[in-house]
């Protein structure tokens, strides 16, 4: 235990709690191993798993011994499995709350591995209902899983009922980042403030749920989250500040009331968040659209001008984003860069908005990697989560996180779509593969191994932050998705709509003009939009499609329609 009270010692309060519940669960574990009966020393050794702290599968490696997905690699359905276990758990396995009629994920950021009853001092619902939804509208189209959709507008519409400040605030009807673990309503327990503290904000949390709500308002046309969105944008746009050397365009943690910053934190939290939702708002021409090309111009100036400019003190200064660390200047994390990567490449055109963006992302990730990568396992690298600017990155495991892994893997994964990077292809899918070892058969994903034993489940690492990227990076690299099978991997707009059928799929997109990629098990024979005959091309600068045939079988499709969204592709 000596090593784990080193990591105690600089972790911050997050993981000082864990520690304590490791300590427990290392005294249950070794009370029931002095009691039990020795093993034979004659039985066969078990297959060695990937790393000590993944234990739920043994490693599968390729004829060069480069590390493959547990399941069925050969097929392809390693990817495939993950996204089926952890949606069916997360839909059928996770249990109501003690006393409730409520799923544990609205009441704690924490679920015991055992009884599944929250096991956390907090809940974060801004940051795990938002990442759920990227993860819904990726897996949906894929799936056709409509209960995902369902279970996502459960989360969502129980924030807007238990989680807003109140519209006489000066961060007026936005959602809290935090409340109390297994408590009802949210709004308390902000690290650094006393728990009874009733009113902090982080404004890229309001961001990142914010777009969220702008995205399953674009799903469903339910106009109660296009207004919620809106007025998570025009807070973020009546709060926005030029930002220099010490201040970034929002402070990291506010008070909702008067708008005073929180604890000192006038540096931190990601800035993309908020330019995602101000971007779709004015892409959809909704709400205050002056206000947020203005906001949008500020914040992004500032970012490109300080953490992503070599000649800056605040270069490379990522700090700030965990709901439950208290205010350290000195400990960066990889959520800031990645999250920043995939906005400049999911840009519609990145070089109107960043000319640098190849050079920008390339350094992202290579920086990520130094700082946090742990590894290679069989020539994967598993990504850690946070640590000191200086000294040994320590939090939170020797086998990083599934979570922070898989996101660095999508970086990769749409950067080499982009960019042809050979390298950056081999990394993403190495890397994805590593992260596939985080899950266990039944569909619990652990944080980051097995030494926290029961309490090594979060709904933020194991699933809103880990899902979406294995359907990120099947859209980005088709040849990964399942040989044999057809799915709409990915879209430039929202999915409303899909049905698969023998050798036929029909989907809906909230644009018109829009362009999917799908990989299919049988060649098309007819492509429609809006009853309109698509034909092949060459290229997709007009409406068409293009074909291309993959080794290992069946055919990568893309598709682009510019009047209608009701597409059918027949066999």
């Amino acid at each position: 235990m000596v090593e784990i009270k080193v990591r105690a010692g600089v972790l911050g309060r997050r993981y000082r709690r864990l520690v304590r519940l490791l300590t427990a669960a290392a005294a249950t574990v070794a009370a029931v191993v002095s009691s039990a009966p020795a093993l034979a020393s004659a039985a066969a050794p078990l297959p060695a798993p990937v790393n000590s702290e993944l234990p739920w599968h043994p490693a599968v490696t390729d004829a060069s011994d480069g590390l493959l997905a547990w399941y069925e690699p050969q097929r392809g359905l390693g990817y495939d499995q993950v996204l089926r276990l952890g949606w069916y758990f997360l839909e059928h396995g996770i249990p109501d709350e003690a006393g409730t009629d409520l799923k544990t994920y609205l009441f704690n950021s924490v679920f015991n591995g055992i009884t599944g009853q929250g096991a956390y001092w907090q809940s974060n619902p801004a940051m795990v209902f938002g990442s759920f939804v990227d993860s819904a509208l990726a897996w949906y189209p894929y799936s056709g899983d409509e209960t995902a959709i369902s279970t996502v507008r459960g989360m969502l519409n129980y924030l807007l009922a238990h989680g807003l400040t109140p519209t006489n605030w000066s961060w007026s009807g936005v959602p809290f980042p935090t409340g109390c673990g297994n408590q009802s309503d949210y709004g308390r327990c902000l690290s650094d403030m006393p728990k009874s503290y009733y009113g902090g904000i982080e404004p890229d949390k309001v961001g990142e749920v914010g777009i969220g709500y702008g995205l399953m308002y674009e799903e469903t046309g339910d106009r109660a989250y296009l207004r919620e969105a809106i007025r998570c944008a025009n807070a973020l746009a009546a709060h926005v500040e030029p930002g220099d050397n010490t201040h970034t365009p929002w402070p990291f943690r506010v008070d909702g009331r008067k708008g005073a910053t929180l604890d000192g934190e006038t540096f931190g939290g990601i800035v993309v968040p908020p330019l995602r939702l101000f971007d779709e708002l004015i892409r959809i021409h909704q709400g205050n659209v002056t206000a947020y090309m203005r906001a949008r111009r500020m914040a992004w100036g500032w970012l490109d001008s300080h953490q992503l400019n070599p000649r800056s003190p605040t270069y490379d200064l990522w700090t700030g984003y965990f709901e439950d660390v208290p205010k350290d200047q000195t400990d960066l994390n990889q959520a800031a860069p990645t999250y920043t990567a995939l906005y400049l490449l999911n840009l519609p055109n990145p070089g109107a908005v960043d000319p640098q963006w190849r050079a920008q992302v390339s350094h992202l990730i290579a920086w990520v990697k130094q700082h946090f990568g742990i590894g290679p396992f069989d020539g994967a690298w598993g990504i850690n989560e946070q640590g000191p600017a200086v000294g040994q990155y320590l939090c939170c495991s020797t086998a990083g996180l599934g979570s922070d892994t898989s996101r660095l893997a999508a970086v990769n994964a749409i950067y080499y779509e982009k960019t042809g990077k050979l390298q950056a292809k081999e990394d993403a899918s190495r890397s994805l593969n590593y992260a596939t070892y985080f899950e266990a058969s039944n569909g619990e994903v652990s944080c980051c191994g097995q030494s926290l034993g029961t309490f090594q489940y979060w709904f933020s690492d194991g699933y809103s932050d880990y899902l979406r990227s294995f359907n990120w990076t099947m859209a980005a690299i088709p040849s990964l998705a399942p040989v044999g099978q057809s799915h709409l991997l990915g879209s430039t707009s929202v999915v409303q709509r899909v049905a698969y059928g023998h050798d036929r799929i029909t989907y809906h997109t909230f644009d018109a003009d829009a362009t999917e990629v799908l990989r299919l098990a049988f060649r098309p024979g007819s492509i429609t939009a809006g009853g309109m005959a698509l034909h092949r091309e060459a290229s997709l600068d007009g409406a068409g499609y293009t074909l291309e045939s993959l080794a290992g079988g069946g055919f990568v499709v893309r598709i682009h329609h510019v009047s209608s969204g009701n597409v059918v592709v027949a066999g």
